[in-house]
């Protein structure tokens, strides 16, 4: 065949794929089998896409709760012991045993360095309503009686429980940063009383040192502990050189970085996130950053704060500070982040704002939003605490306001929420790639409130299998987060279990956030 009529050809079956829903889809010779089991998949990316024709990739922010702040910051002129103190990053547990939150949180004392700052802790029951528990365990001025758990790391401490660790005296492990910016680990048996490893020794330190919070955790798929930390080993003259030679972008960074100094990006480095790996949280490898600006982000909207990590479904979702989102003041809010080997780490929602600033002058989260450790799962929610200031990364009052201030506050995201794929009034269509599940029973978390949703079973001539074509499965006027996926006549999908098939989903005025194969409940039937 010359290269002439095979590209005839090629063109012929590309407009069969294109403009007849009957047309089969073909098989790529080269694609490999995916096997998903029965693990979400989501649309972060097109990791289980073929193809995607008449619809939009939505990022969805997720709700900020109307009452918030959630835990605010103690007036200056109140006579408690942390009055005036602003919050600093924290993090945060759901405990089902206890049916219980809680809370490690930071508190500056407003003088001093980074290090000299209280790490804190409080509970609450509803997620809501918080209490400041009196622990007496350090003495301030002439009184014990406070939540103080440390007089030291609270600035950029993350806390989090190992439930693979079976030694019960290390049940909570955390990464802080103590003297100089090195990086101290400790392990506690109840999250109230710390011990230090390595001797009370740092356990990481690449010059010139890690500010901002750093926060670790299990990674099932590496059996390795991970630790996110601040990296600095950039300098702005080689990730960001037209920073330097930009006069007008120049002239925003001196405004955004070094308003009453004389620092320039010719004599600074670049904030970037970086990442190691251990195996007994000591010794501690492999230390690289994992993300940093590129071409694609404009100039100084390119400092990377904090990135707190939920592993999820396979993947590992990163919510990360990005600075600066105002020209004349610095401001930053929150990025989407993901990685599906743990290793290797993308940008989502096309840099979109995930978690957005107030516009508000004088609200708590104005100025900046840093989120917890972790987001937590809540029923069929999951919940993201930030702590946030509403002022400047230079503490500059927005204008018309005289008050600072600053909290904790929560936003509320449907579960599998971070990336839809979204339909209009025109039909959508996805075709998955070829795999193999587990499970009996096909599910969508889905909104389709006026519109509808059809699936499609292919066989591996592209073609629908007998039974599980488009006409017999319609779901309309429906929005459910465990949505099953019915055929007329058909019991199930536990038959094709195993075998290699493809979706073929057609979406009308709908939201599609995820799908994957259950075990068939007939209970609930």
């Amino acid at each position: 065949m010359i290269p002439s009529q095979r590209w005839i050809i090629s063109f012929f079956v590309f407009s069969l794929t294109c403009f007849s829903e009957r047309a089969p889809v073909l098989w790529a010779a080269q694609e490999e089998t995916l096997l998903i089991g029965s693990n979400k998949q989501l649309f972060i990316d097109d990791y289980i896409a073929q193809s995607v024709i008449g619809l939009s990739r939505v990022l969805n922010q997720p709700i900020k709760y109307p009452g918030n702040p959630v835990l605010s910051m103690v007036a200056g002129e109140s006579k408690a012991w942390d009055a005036g103190m602003p919050i600093v990053f924290s993090s945060i547990l759901y405990e089902e045993e206890e049916q219980l939150f809680k809370m490690w949180y930071g508190l500056h004392q407003g003088e001093g360095g980074d290090e000299e700052s209280f790490l804190c802790y409080a509970i609450s029951q509803d997620g809501i309503r918080w209490q400041k528990p009196s622990l007496g365990k350090i003495r301030l001025g002439n009184t014990n009686q406070n939540n103080i758990l440390m007089s030291h790391s609270g600035l950029a401490c993350g806390v989090f429980r190992d439930w693979q660790e079976k030694d019960p005296a290390q049940r909570y492990k955390m990464l802080h940063m103590w003297k100089n910016y090195k990086v101290y680990a400790s392990h506690s048996s109840d999250g109230l009383s710390w011990i230090r490893y390595n001797k009370g020794n740092p356990v990481l330190f690449v010059p010139p040192g890690h500010d901002s919070h750093m926060i670790a955790y299990w990674d099932k798929g590496l059996n390795k502990y991970v630790a996110i930390v601040r990296d600095r080993t950039g300098r702005i003259t080689d990730v960001r050189p037209r920073l330097t030679t930009d006069v007008a972008a120049g002239q925003v960074w001196r405004l955004l970085w070094a308003p009453n100094g004389e620092r320039s990006p010719k004599n600074h480095s670049i904030r970037r996130v970086g990442q190691a790996v251990s195996e007994d949280f000591v010794r501690w490898t492999d230390y690289r950053p994992i993300l940093g600006p590129d071409d694609e982000d404009p100039l100084n909207q390119d400092q990377f704060y904090n990135m707190e990590v939920l592993p999820y479904q396979g993947l590992r979702i990163g919510m990360m500070t990005v600075f600066s989102y105002d020209p004349r003041f610095c401001r930053g809010a929150v990025q989407l982040t993901y990685s599906r080997d743990g290793t290797h780490w993308h940008r989502g929602g096309n840099r979109q704002v995930f978690i957005p600033l107030s516009d508000r002058p004088g609200d708590f989260d104005w100025g900046s939003i840093y989120p917890l450790q972790a987001p937590l799962i809540i029923g069929d929610e999951i919940w993201i605490y930030y702590t946030a200031y509403g002022v400047d990364h230079n503490h500059r009052l927005p204008p018309g306001t005289s008050n600072f201030s600053n909290g904790i506050g929560l936003a509320k995201l449907r579960l599998d929420g971070f990336v839809s794929l979204d339909a209009g009034t025109s039909e959508g269509i996805l075709v998955t790639k070829p795999f193999s599940f587990t499970g009996s029973q096909l599910k969508i978390n889905a909104a389709a409130l006026s519109g509808s949703i059809q699936v499609e079973i292919l066989a591996n001539d592209g073609l629908p299998m007998d039974g599980y074509g488009k006409a017999r499965c319609v779901m309309e006027n429906f929005d459910q987060i465990r949505q099953v996926v019915r055929w007329k006549g058909q019991d199930g999908v536990h038959h094709l279990q195993g075998k290699v098939i493809q979706l073929k989903f057609y979406l009308r005025k709908a939201k599609l956030f995820s799908f994957w194969f259950d075990v068939f409940d007939r209970a609930k039937r």
